[in-house]
């Protein structure tokens, strides 16, 4: 079956975001809906779900393929970002701040367009993470393929990490290639089936090298000589197209 190709929320919903903290916030909580998930539109805000993806007050229908297959998508999720400094966890951390991924439902019922399988706000203000962001990995049209809706939701989080499309097989913010996907620490073109410009500007991004700037490896920390190095890394690789 050909694998699907999921589409990220226009660069416009930026303008509804506010200006965040200035780090990243570090729990990835995935949400199966099990009671159903109800959203209000607004700034993003993972503690009142409240999100700049609902144009009107929408409610999003629960994960449906039973436990073995949600284990296995969080399993999965949580490998994909084991590099990195970051909680992955299925367990809502309520009032405290985390990124949400809604892994359940469909677009329609989210007011997007039929046969998108992710999407996620998207910011270029300062560090680029949306604090307390909430994305969306449509389950319900996905079908049951753990390993699929795994990939769908962990480019919904890239999304949210400050992370553009790109073109370079095997990495998660690409629909080329095989699964499973992982962060790949190479330079690729953004875009989504031909090379474009970034929407935070440049052509290039190194989403392994941005993810750890972002969210550093487990027991590091994401400032100093470590961070400023991967930046810059990132700075030189989006002053040419390979």
């Amino acid at each position: 079956m050909p694998m699907r190709s999921p589409i990220l929320a226009v660069p416009a919903i930026a303008l509804l975001l506010a200006a965040g903290a200035a780090h990243a916030t570090t729990t990835i909580f995935l949400d199966r809906c099990s009671a159903n998930c109800s959203y209000t539109p607004g700034y993003d805000d993972s503690r009142t779900n409240t999100s700049s993806v609902a144009s009107s007050a929408s409610v999003l229908s629960a994960f449906t393929y039973g436990d073995t297959s949600w284990n296995d998508v969080v399993a999965c999720v949580q490998q994909t970002f084991a590099p990195f400094d970051v909680q992955v966890t299925d367990i809502d951390p309520g009032a405290a701040e985390h990124l949400e991924i809604a892994v359940a439902g469909t677009p329609e019922q989210m007011g997007q367009q039929a046969g998108i399988t992710n999407v996620s706000p998207i910011t270029c203000i300062g560090t680029r993470v949306v604090d307390n962001g909430i994305g969306f990995a449509f389950a319900g049209t996905i079908g049951d393929s753990p390993i699929e809706i795994c990939w769908n939701a962990a480019q919904a989080a890239g999304s949210l990490l400050g992370l553009d499309r790109e073109l370079l097989s095997g990495d998660v913010m690409s629909s080329l290639g095989p699964l499973p996907k992982v962060f790949l620490d190479q330079t690729a073109d953004c875009g989504e089936d031909t090379p474009r410009d970034c929407v935070c500007g440049g052509s290039t991004q190194n989403s392994y090298q941005w993810l750890l700037a972002t969210l550093p490896e487990p027991g590091g920390l994401a400032t100093g000589a470590t961070a400023l190095l991967a930046l810059a890394g990132i700075r030189r690789g989006a002053a040419r197209r390979t």
